[in-house]
């Protein structure tokens, strides 16, 4: 016989499922593990200020718990109680304790789990001693001073900052005007007309460039056949011949410079220079002589010589 459930029921179940869920979150939110199965204790401080649910219990600074509950209880009315459960798996001696503290830089409170020697050690639902860390509060009341000190600081600065830009923008409205006036004309040239013109410039542009394709085609055969001829000549035989050329012409110029050989003696022995300069003109004066008497270095005769 199949089983079949009227809509009520489902909506029913639907119900208590959607309870159960939303009873487990709360307490997830709260910091309380259901199925964990850890170990609740209590303890006594004297104030909180500002502990939350779920905030942590470190050993050593790993957390191993986490705060449950916090609530005034009737039979410690200067007191608050504090809901802690810690892992199973933690054995908490007898002279142990719990310290609040504040935890991080924003001022979160955490507790602390400080482990003892004892032999002995805490049942579950006992209260363990607790107490606050020196300086907490004076801290705290320190650094939120601080805080409003340095926000009065940002204010001063930020209202000084905004009176000197708006002197700034008064000594400089007249050539902030011309800036703004001088954009509007240059958007202006750029709209309409301006950016027609430049359109067609560079329409001609590409169209001269369409034109001369064959030519640009031509320029880069031409370059590619010289960077092919450049790379098939040789390069390096005709410098290792111009380097020999080169030294040869130093060691010729060595030498004349070190008076060696006839060419060195020309250039360096003034008397030498001296001795040329005399031949030179006597064979001037020779030649002189020579044209102008010839009879007297030259005889011809048909019949004989003749004694003179």
């Amino acid at each position: 016989m199949k089983l079949t459930l009227g809509r009520e029921v489902k909506t029913g179940l639907f119900a208590v499922v959607m309870l159960v869920c939303l009873y487990l979150g709360v307490n997830y939110l709260k910091g309380k593990e259901i199925f964990s199965g850890d170990r609740f204790y209590s303890a006594l401080f004297d104030q909180t200020n500002g502990l939350q649910t779920a905030a942590p219990v470190l050993l050593r600074g790993v957390k191993v718990g986490s705060v449950t509950d916090i609530y005034l209880d009737g039979d410690h009315p200067d007191k608050v109680v504090v809901k802690v459960g810690i892992k199973k798996n933690v054995d908490i001696p007898s002279d142990s304790h719990l310290v609040l503290f504040a935890n991080g830089l924003m001022g979160d409170k955490a507790i602390e789990l400080v482990l003892g020697s004892s032999g002995s050690y805490f049942e579950r639902g006992t209260t363990i001693p607790a107490q606050i860390a020196s300086g907490l509060f004076e801290s705290a009341s320190t650094n939120l001073e601080d805080l409003v000190a340095e926000a009065k600081s940002v204010m001063q600065s930020l209202e000084a900052t905004s009176t000197s830009l708006g002197n700034l923008l008064d000594r400089n409205a007249d050539a902030l005007a011309g800036i703004v006036d001088n954009m509007e004309s240059v958007t202006g040239q750029l709209s309409g007309a301006g950016i027609d013109a430049m359109i067609g410039d560079l329409e001609s542009f590409t169209a001269m460039l369409r034109d001369n394709t064959d030519r640009f085609e031509s320029i880069a055969g031409n370059l590619d056949r010289m960077s092919g001829s450049l790379a098939g000549a040789d390069l390096r035989g005709t410098v290792d011949s111009l380097g020999a050329t080169i030294a040869n012409l130093n060691r010729v110029l060595a030498a004349v410079s070190d008076g060696d050989g006839t060419a060195a003696r020309l250039i360096g022995d003034p008397a030498l220079y001296d001795s040329l300069t005399v031949a030179t003109g006597n064979l001037a004066t020779l030649l002189k002589d020579l044209q102008s008497n010839p009879k007297r270095y030259v005889h011809f005769s048909l019949f004989g010589r003749k004694n003179r």
